[in-house]
């Protein structure tokens, strides 16, 4: 095993691994691009924008550990960036720790793990177990799937045709927004503070949706059927509780805002 460092120059490595090799992506400033291929190997391609940084290597059959370093102190934000484009095989586990700069993870079926903190975070077509964090910046979701986290402090979380066993959607002052039928019969919980919550529920929804908005409101175009047993709750301000069944009620929904607008829409 053998480490390599390169700087101020584009970087392009092809390291052999097994069918479900681990990626391990460390980097400050920069996009990162992460999809997949058909094949045993972990390609990786880093553009770095000076020679401010170095890009540390470690290959391995099993684990791949990518790591960009500052030459010197404190570079301007502009001379720190290195851009990523990385492919891994389907099977594979990813992990990136960024602090700027978009990030894009596709078609992967392992379980995926991002801390970021001003970064934009875009996941689209993943199945497995998939933790988000951010601290400001903005994290979407299209078409995935499995157990699902996403947190952001005040990062806008967004989710379309999220099909989850699980899924947990926390922001503080950021907006929630869901698109979709909530599938796999999964439990979604979505918790903010004092943006708006807005769900459109798709023809094929059916749910069972739980809301409360404490100093903030409820709106719903969908009427809603009583659940069977039916909460202490109900009791509360109306707009300010909602609980019932729409169609068959497959999936639990559990909406809180404390001082947001919770909207619910149904198909058009």
């Amino acid at each position: 095993m053998g480490v390599t460092a390169l700087h101020a120059e584009q970087i392009k490595k092809d390291i052999p691994t097994g069918p479900k090799p681990s990626l391990l992506l460390r980097n400050q400033n920069g996009a990162i691009s992460v999809t997949t291929w058909d094949q045993n190997q972990i390609q990786i391609q880093a553009n770095p924008s000076s020679d401010s940084m170095d890009v540390m290597i470690i290959p391995g059959e099993q684990k791949v550990t990518v790591q960009t370093h500052a030459r010197r102190d404190r570079p301007a934000p502009a001379d720190a960036r290195v851009d990523f484009e990385i492919k891994v095989p389907r099977e594979a586990t990813v992990r990136v720790d960024s602090e700027r700069g978009q990030i894009s993870v596709e078609n992967v079926n392992g379980d995926i793990s991002i801390e970021g903190v001003s970064n934009s975070v875009g996941l689209n077509n993943l199945s497995g177990h998939i933790t988000v964090r951010t601290v400001d910046g903005p994290i979407l979701l299209r078409a995935c799937e499995g157990y699902i986290e996403a947190h952001s402090i005040s990062g806008d979380l967004k989710f379309f045709n999220v099909n989850a066993s699980e899924l947990i959607a926390n922001t503080n002052s950021g907006m929630i927004s869901y698109q979709g039928d909530f599938g796999s019969n999964g439990h979604y919980v979505l918790n903010n503070y004092k943006s708006p919550i807005e769900i459109v529920a798709s023809e094929k929804a059916s749910f069972e949706l739980t809301a409360r908005a404490v100093q903030g409101s409820i709106e719903s175009e969908i009427a809603f059927r009583p659940t069977p047993l039916g909460q202490p709750f109900r009791r509360l301000t109306p707009g300010k509780f909602l609980q019932g069944l729409f169609r068959n009620g497959g999936a639990t929904v559990e909406v809180t805002s404390y001082s947001g607008t919770i909207r619910v829409r149904g198909p058009r």
